[in-house]
């Protein structure tokens, strides 16, 4: 689970949010929407201990991640940034086991259970079958996914992805949020992933937080459609959804 506690945040001098208390829930998947530069990327990289440039309390399963040390924080939370990744060479199975860094002795070695956890973290994605290809070879939803594989790999009770349907097709996007919402409900994570697909979001999340500068709206989905505060935000003529 993830709270938010009077968190406010901003970027160069504008005010991005302030004052903002949230509960992302176990077991559900979340999306984080909200206008061009309204912050997603910066409140996510703050929940994931990448940027510590706020005040206010940001806690995992209720620990302050200030008071976490990175071995506690990597096994807590699993980040997936929106860059695109491409290494030449390398094999997705080798990308993968990288998930398993907080996990292994300072050489890296992989025990047989380290590796069976990189097998199923292939597998849950339905990548299984490209473990050994290299990324520069593959597409751009295939290499999101072995990404995602990575942080499964993380074992992690908490994922955190930034705009993970960049550079998709319509069709991958809704079956990327279909893995992440199976990844939810079927193993229990909490899963909070930022967005510009407005009708992904409404027809497979469970919970919308919605950021309305330099507010942070966070309800059911259900109840979000019924508020209008997406429609306001985004200045649209009529609804967005039936």
């Amino acid at each position: 689970m993830i709270e938010l506690n009077d968190f406010s945040i901003g970027f160069e001098r504008r005010e991005l949010l302030v004052n903002a208390n949230a509960r992302i829930n176990d077991g559900e998947l979340t999306a984080l929407l909200g206008r061009n530069g309204a912050g997603k990327s910066t409140m996510l990289r703050a929940i994931a201990g990448l940027n510590r440039s706020y005040t206010g309390t940001v806690r995992l399963n209720g620990l302050d991640i200030r008071e976490m040390s990175p071995s506690q924080l990597s096994r807590n939370i699993a980040f997936v940034s929106t860059q695109r990744t491409r290494i030449p060479n390398m094999r997705c199975r080798d990308v993968v086991a990288m998930g398993r860094a907080p996990y292994t002795n300072w050489i890296g070695n992989l025990s047989a259970d380290d590796n069976a956890i990189v097998e199923q973290s292939l597998l849950s994605v339905g990548m299984a079958g490209y473990a050994d290809r290299t990324l520069d070879k593959m597409s751009d939803g295939e290499c999101q996914r072995i990404m995602i594989a990575r942080a499964l790999a993380q074992s992690t009770p908490i994922l955190v992805l930034d705009e993970p349907t960049s550079f998709l097709d319509l069709p991958n996007r809704y079956e990327l949020c279909r893995l992440l919402a199976q990844l939810a409900h079927g193993q229990g994570k909490c899963v909070l992933f930022s967005t510009h697909e407005l009708d992904i979001a409404l027809a497979l999340c469970d919970s919308i937080s919605l950021i309305d500068t330099p507010h942070l709206q966070c309800l059911p989905t259900p109840i979000m459609k019924e508020s209008g505060i997406i429609d306001r935000l985004f200045s649209i003529n009529g609804p967005i959804y039936q």
